[in-house]
């Protein structure tokens, strides 16, 4: 039986506005693409070969974004996924006030750099 795999997308390591013209570039729909970001971590695609599954994951993350290549059994899907995230409770969260950027907590907001008040 042939290996397949399927590309898990985790978040961005660049601004939304430079995923989302990499990913226009690859013919995503900008409203796709704000889907996609929203509901990370999510599956972009799925039941690919080795070489596109490594040739699409090197594309969405040439386009800012972190993905990872997962092992995908066709036949049994429950049994192939494997636990690669660890879910963060609800209350670890905060949104900056000046962007909007949703984040872990921490004393400076990643995207815009506002110092957040103790």
């Amino acid at each position: 039986m042939v290996k397949k795999y399927r590309i898990i997308f985790l978040g961005l390591y660049e601004t939304r506005g430079i995923f989302s013209t990499g990913m226009s570039r690859l013919g995503v729909p900008e409203t796709v693409v704000e889907q996609i970001i929203s509901k990370a971590p999510v599956i972009l695609k799925e039941d690919l070969s080795p070489g596109y599954a490594k040739q699409y994951a090197d594309a969405v993350h040439h386009a800012g974004g972190k993905v990872d290549i997962q092992e995908y059994n066709i036949f049994n899907k429950s049994k192939q996924v494997k636990a690669t995230l660890r879910i963060e409770p609800l209350e670890n969260f905060t949104m900056c006030p000046q962007c909007g950027h949703k984040q872990l907590k921490t004393d400076v907001c990643k995207r815009c750099k506002l110092v957040f008040e103790s």
